[in-house]
Parts: structure tokens; sequence; C-alpha cells
């Protein structure tokens, strides 16, 4: 399942590009939902490129309560794979859950683009469920149930990334 989810930011491309590439783990008190970023690698590569590796981990109050007690601390994490595009100040990602590892892939692209005075942050992406993956369910259930699951994870992922726009403009404002 493809989804799209836009934010405005009110500082210039440069800067707002520098904050999320380099600067990630500063914004955790600014965003919903996220427990913690930890910076697993760095590599600089040709061009311009950037390889970044890191370790995300939500905020279990968004949980139902009738679930916490099931989840353990890693379900809440995953790794964030990023390959950073200076000069079309883009960044290609693809997310790794290591406790549903065959559950699910989920990739995409961020823009970083001027939008007037401003910056526009365009997050593009796909999740896919792998029907034969789903746990406790046979292939055949699994193929009819991927949709509503895709569906159902697409509708908790895309507003904590329109949500990171909103954390860089709360990072800015109180650096301030």
């Amino acid at each position: 399942m493809e989804f799209r989810c836009e934010g405005r930011v009110d500082a210039p491309v440069d800067v707002v590009y520098a904050i999320i590439r380099d600067d990630l783990i500063s914004l955790v008190p600014f965003l919903d939902n996220v427990a913690a970023i930890t910076e697993l690698e760095r590599k600089p590569g040709a061009a311009g490129r950037t390889s970044v590796l890191n370790r995300w981990r939500a905020e279990p109050g968004n949980v139902p309560s009738a679930v916490r007690p099931f989840l353990k601390p890693e379900m809440l994490e995953w790794l964030d794979h990023a390959e950073w595009s200076d000069a079309e100040s883009w960044v290609d990602w693809w997310i790794e859950a290591p406790t549903f590892r065959d559950l699910y892939k989920c990739k995409g692209r961020n823009h970083i683009q001027a939008d007037g005075t401003g910056t526009r942050i365009a997050i593009t992406g796909e999740l896919t469920v792998d029907p034969t993956n789903i746990p406790g369910v046979p292939s055949f259930v699994g193929r009819k149930m991927a949709p509503m699951v895709e569906n159902y994870l697409v509708e908790r992922i895309r507003p904590n990334l329109a949500g990171l726009a909103v954390g860089v403009n709360r990072y800015m404002s109180a650096k301030k």
C-alpha cells in the first residue's frame, strides 16, 4: 500500500535538511509517539551521499492498554536505514523491524524542498505485508487480511511521518 504525507517548516531548506540528517536525535522531545532515537552507524559516501542507521523506539502510550502487557520493549523498536543525497535534498529509507522481520516491508523517500520562504517535507512510501507471515494465521486467510493489516499500519504510520515537520518546527521554536 502506497502512502504520502507532507508538512511545512518555517526555515530554509539547508537548515531543515541538516537538522533531519545530522541532528535527528535532538528532535526526540519534539516528536509525538517517539521515545528514543539512537544513531548506530554513519558512513559518508562519495558525491555528497551519507548512509545512516538509526534505532527508533516508540512511546507505548498510544498502544491500547489491553495490549500493553503483551508487548515486549523490542516490539516497539525498528531500524531505520537511510541513504541521504545532499545534491538532491532527499533521503531514501527502509525500515527493518527486528521482532516482525518477515511480516512487512516498508520503504520510501523524503524530499526536503524549498516552499516559498520555508521548506516542504514530502514523504512517500510503500508498506507491503507478507500474507504468509501473519503470526497464527493460515496463508489463505492471510491473503485476505493483508490489505486490512496494511491499511491499519499505514493509518498508524502516516501521522507520525507527518509529525516530522511539526517536530522540526517545535525544535526550531525552542532554539530561538
